[in-house]
């Protein structure tokens, strides 16, 4: 019996190639965390509109930045900067009018999809609990939590280094030792 190896081949350089085909790419967030806010950012997405100190956000639909995802504009993600740096990724649903964006189940399917499943009990549907991955340089965090009567569901995104930055501002803003206008 003779072997056609170009076949064998062709047959698997195939299926590898299908395999890549299929996955879906991340969305493809402004720049990673620790990233500098640079001048071909600005030409992007505008100026900076940093306070006194420091602090920056540059809000984007959900759409613009994950185009194969399905997302409408009830999903934002938020790029939070201090002196022009990312320090996190805020990746959230406005359910300010109903909650059907968090009922579709669309950013707990991205987690799961794109940073590993998790246990969300016998109904997924019901989950009112937060997750954490932990990655090399960063983690992630996913929470659902409902709240008089209205889903609050988020991915944050940052590491250690820059969540403790945004952290001690934040307590210093709420001690009244900074001051921010």
């Amino acid at each position: 019996m003779k072997i056609n190896f170009h076949k064998i081949i062709f047959f698997f350089l195939s299926i590898f190639l299908l395999n890549f085909s299929i996955v879906e790419a991340k969305c493809k967030f402004i720049m990673d965390i620790g990233g500098r806010y640079m001048k071909s950012h600005e030409k992007i997405y505008g100026p900076l509109s940093e306070d006194e100190t420091g602090y920056a956000e540059v809000e984007i639909l959900a759409p613009d930045l994950c185009p194969n995802d399905n997302f409408d504009d009830n999903f934002i993600i938020k790029h939070i900067f201090l002196d022009q740096r990312l320090m996190a990724i805020q990746f959230y649903v406005d359910n300010s009018m109903d909650n059907s964006a968090t009922e579709s189940m669309k950013l707990m399917n991205y987690a799961k999809r794109n940073y590993g499943d998790f246990d969300t009990g016998g109904n997924p549907e019901y989950f009112n609990s937060y997750h954490i991955w932990e990655r090399v340089r960063k983690f992630i965090v996913y929470n659902r939590h409902l709240e008089k009567g209205t889903w609050l569901e988020e991915i944050y995104i940052s590491n250690d280094k820059y969540g403790e930055q945004l952290a001690l501002r934040n307590n210093l803003l709420e001690g009244g030792q900074l001051e921010q206008n």
